[in-house]
């Protein structure tokens, strides 16, 4: 299966150079186009990601001649690439160190002595992908968090159950006179004024599972 996704730049950091050249044609025959640059250490790859690039993946093995330590370099490669996908092609079979480098943000662990065009190729499509994915979802959580924290309204989150305050916006803060600090240790029930609390905690009890109307009066830190 051919993927078209268009010209693929890719990273290759690399220095044996049969093994660069066997992911070179194993690319070659799932990909109609391939822009590939190679590094054969970790100082010339920091160098290609520390430039403006257009890499869409960085394909990394572990072994380099200027990095002993293995998760040292996978640590700083996601710090030099954290928006793109970075695969690891490796000949050590570390089940272990392969799954925590996964947890370091790398986005897949393949082995090369198991390594096939197809499997290759997947890989790339599905990495990319899921970068996309998470790019969006992160950017997106972003701009949420944006209208939450300077939102002019006083807002804030609860736990469902205990009904303590998760977070709370700076409105909020200064509405109320508590701190954020203050606010994380209570929970809305501290709000409450005491000519109202049995009749909400009652409607609250009843509805616990749906939405309920009641008209809450809250009062203020006092100084």
């Amino acid at each position: 299966m051919t993927y078209n996704t268009g010209v693929l730049d890719i990273l290759v950091v690399e220095d044996h150079i049969g093994d660069y050249i066997l992911i070179e044609e194993y690319l070659s025959e799932e990909h109609l186009q391939i822009n590939l640059t190679r590094a054969s250490t970790f100082k010339e790859a920091k160098g290609n990601l520390s430039r403006d690039h257009n890499f869409k993946v960085v394909l990394l093995d572990l072994s380099l001649p200027d990095v002993q330590d293995s998760e040292a370099l996978v640590t700083n490669m996601v710090g030099l690439a954290p928006n793109t996908p970075i695969i690891v092609l490796t000949g050590f079979a570390n089940k272990q160190f392969g799954v925590k480098t996964l947890s370091l943000g790398i986005s897949d662990y393949l082995l090369k002595d198991d390594l096939s065009s197809s499997q290759l190729a997947k890989s790339i499509f599905y990495s990319i992908e899921r970068k996309s994915i998470d790019f969006k979802l992160n950017e997106s959580e972003r701009k949420y968090k944006a209208l939450f924290d300077f939102s002019p309204l006083p807002m804030w989150v609860l736990d469902k159950h205990t009904l303590e305050f998760l977070n709370v916006n700076d409105a909020a803060v200064a509405l109320y006179g508590y701190s954020k600090d203050e606010f994380l240790t209570m929970n809305v029930r501290d709000l409450w004024t005491k000519d109202i609390y049995e009749e909400v905690e009652t409607a609250w009890q009843n509805n616990y599972h749906d939405k309920f109307g009641v008209t809450v009066k809250h009062h203020k830190k006092k100084w």
